[in-house]
């Protein structure tokens, strides 16, 4: 399985998990429905995002991200294939609608339901959706909404494309800042000959995998060192090594 954004071929599929869904479940579509079903490309050019888990070119579930007002952005329309075994796919495709918004701006999350759907609320909570109390439900259906804040952290970076990694140079050493999360951050380490680092600890625990290079250790190896631990290394030979810190390193942002 696989989770895609948005294509042409799976536009019906949205439609139709979302109508047998809805209808199955209430008897009928609202206008908010009929509205986003009929204006999906006004909706995706104004940055709206559809994702689809897919295998073997089937679609197995989908979920849809939309910018509200602000930095608010509602993550709605999930939906699946009631003809196919889909464990684990309507998390998939929930959890990039969540990410599709907050890599593009959205500092809250909002999500409108009805008690009943137990599934749903499920998956809501374990990504961290908190229930809200609304004056105004909007849909007919509606008795229950949540919503998802950022943390405020200027520095969490939850995808980072390989060409969009920040390059920087810290005590002579190259390494390429990543993915950054509350409470981690993977860089990969560039060595080179003649790098090393004396005796020192750090607060951080840090977890590495060997990518290419020698140093004590070769490719392939990994290590984990407690924070505060006093530490050191050489290259032996240039090479590659990921390292992951709990929490993110600032010197390293």
């Amino acid at each position: 399985m696989k989770v895609i954004p948005f294509e042409e071929r799976y536009r019906q599929d949205f439609i139709n998990f979302n109508t047998d869904w809805i209808v199955s479940n209430f008897g009928f579509l609202e206008e908010h429905d009929k509205e986003t079903f009929e204006k999906i490309d006004e909706k995706i050019e104004a940055g709206a995002m559809i994702f689809f888990a897919v295998e073997n070119d089937v679609a197995l579930a989908t979920c849809m991200a939309i910018p509200m007002e602000g930095t608010t952005w509602e993550i709605c329309k999930l939906g699946s294939n009631k003809n196919i075994p889909h464990k684990g796919a309507g998390s998939a495709v929930f959890e990039e609608a969540m990410k599709w918004a907050l890599n593009h701006g959205a500092e809250r999350l909002f999500i409108l339901s009805n008690s009943k759907l137990k599934p749903a609320l499920h998956i809501y909570k374990k990504y961290g959706f908190k229930e809200i109390k609304l004056e105004n439900y909007e849909y007919i259906r509606g008795d229950i909404a949540f919503e998802y804040k950022k943390e405020s952290t200027g520095n969490m970076k939850i995808v980072v494309k390989k060409k969009d990694a920040v390059k920087k140079v810290f005590k002579g050493v190259s390494l390429d800042s990543l993915a950054v999360g509350r409470k981690s951050q993977v860089t990969k380490m560039n060595y080179v000959i003649g790098n090393y680092a004396s005796p020192h600890q750090h607060p951080n625990e840090q977890s590495g995998y060997v990518i290419s290079g020698k140093y004590e250790l070769n490719e392939g190896d990994t290590y984990s060192i407690p924070g505060n631990q006093i530490h050191s290394f050489n290259v032996i030979e240039g090479g590659e090594v990921v390292d992951v810190f709990t929490p993110p390193r600032e010197d390293y942002l």
